[in-house]
């Protein structure tokens, strides 16, 4: 493979190969390049330490139906073994389970396979350069760009999307899906973009989806005349009236029609009055209590810097006051969240076992979406008291996507 980011570590001694391996195609590429140690959510073995060795499954058969199996690696999420297939040189995800080897088809071949994991990690590394798709992050720019790199994908290995049996493959979408989540924003600037001046710039499209996502579509845009003199922070004014934000939300509940007000005017029972406003978080009571957040927390808003905080109204001062830096950072980890749900929710158990044998995108999803979100924010994951932590971590839910 070549030195893109995904640099081949495990290249292979002729030597070194099992006699059992007699795939031509495959044996010349784990001398020649070789496997990276890690990429696209799968794990490869360490060269020198057995990269390829016949899984040891329960009962001892070590044969695939057409020809030895030998171990690549593994997956991130499930650990499931990656095996190559040594007649065919096909590739596969296989586990034991049923007193047999199941298996879904991840490559038609090991060349095809280093294809696929290059165009999976493209994704993420070519969002990260500020000015590529024009500039442009959003909704439509994720779609756009996972819908370029899945037609790469099926002109790298089109045995592999090709198959009417298995379509879609196993691991490929839940992971373009996964990676495409980078081109919904971009770090925000000082100035310029639609929504300059906060952490992360946008199309309104983004605010368009998380609604469509969550509720009826609808996005409530304010008018100037709706925005309390409070709110002096222009980025978050802009971001009011040219964005907007998501109605409907189960985890961020705005008002439909109201006009914005502080928290003291919204909840006078919580924040009394001014002499009392340095007693906990009473400084909040001049804030603008921009909406709702789970477990019927208000969110306030910092009119001058445009933070988010959320109140102490439970038992020894909880949550913590940190939500997100700002407005933008709390929608695209809204949208990153709604996405990966909704992919959750899209598969369900029955058609995942009409489709694949051993794959379970439930597994990748889950293994992604706390380290995805924090990624967006860190500050709101900080500690144990930190609401999206609180959320994550929930017993009771069983986490962001249960």
């Amino acid at each position: 493979m070549e030195s893109d980011g995904t640099a081949a570590r495990g290249r292979v001694r002729e030597t070194d190969l099992p006699a059992g391996l007699t795939h031509g195609v495959s044996r010349e590429f784990l001398v020649a390049e070789g496997l990276p140690e890690t990429a696209a959510f799968l794990d490869f073995a360490r060269p020198g330490a057995g990269l390829l060795e016949t899984p040891a499954w329960p009962d001892g058969r070590q044969r695939g139906r057409t020809g030895p199996l030998f171990v690549l690696g593994e997956t991130q999420y499930c650990g499931s073994r990656v095996v190559l297939n040594g007649v065919t040189g096909e590739v596969h995800l296989a586990a034991w389970a049923d007193g047999k080897v199941r298996r879904d088809l991840l490559a038609s071949d090991l060349p095809a396979l280093a294809g696929l994991i290059r165009a999976t990690e493209a994704v993420a590394r070519d969002a990260g350069q500020r000015e590529a798709g024009d500039g442009h992050r959003g909704a439509a720019a994720a779609a756009a760009r996972a819908g370029i790199v899945e037609r790469r994908m099926r002109e790298v290995d089109p045995g592999l999307f090709g198959r009417t049996a298995q379509n879609p493959p196993a691991h490929w979408g839940t992971a373009l899906l996964v990676a495409s989540l980078a081109w919904g924003a971009r770090p925000g600037t000082e100035a310029g973009g639609l929504a300059g001046g906060l952490a992360y710039e946008f199309g309104a499209d983004l605010v368009e989806e998380i609604a469509a996502l969550t509720g009826e579509g609808r996005v409530r845009r304010y008018r100037q005349e709706e925005l309390p003199a409070v709110l002096s922070h222009g980025p978050t004014r802009r971001l009011l009236t040219e964005v907007g934000l998501p109605l409907g939300s189960e985890m961020f509940g705005v008002e439909e029609d109201e006009p914005l007000v502080t928290m003291a005017q919204a909840h006078p029972d919580s924040f009394g009055n001014g002499d009392e406003a340095e007693e906990g978080r009473g400084y909040q009571r001049d804030y603008v209590a921009i909406g709702w957040w789970p477990h019927d927390l208000a969110v306030a808003l910092d009119g001058a810097t445009g933070r988010l905080e959320l109140p102490d109204w439970y038992d020894e001062g909880g949550p913590a006051a940190y939500l997100h830096q700002d407005l933008s950072a709390l929608l695209f980890a809204l949208w990153t969240y709604e996405r990966l749900r909704a992919a959750w929710h899209d598969v369900d158990d029955a058609r995942r076992a009409d489709t694949w044998e051993v794959f379970d995108p439930h597994m990748l999803l889950i293994s992604v979406v706390d380290e995805l979100v924090e990624a967006v924010d860190p500050e709101a994951f900080a500690t144990a008291g930190h609401s999206w932590r609180m959320l994550a971590e929930d017993r009771h839910t069983g986490g962001l996507l249960a």
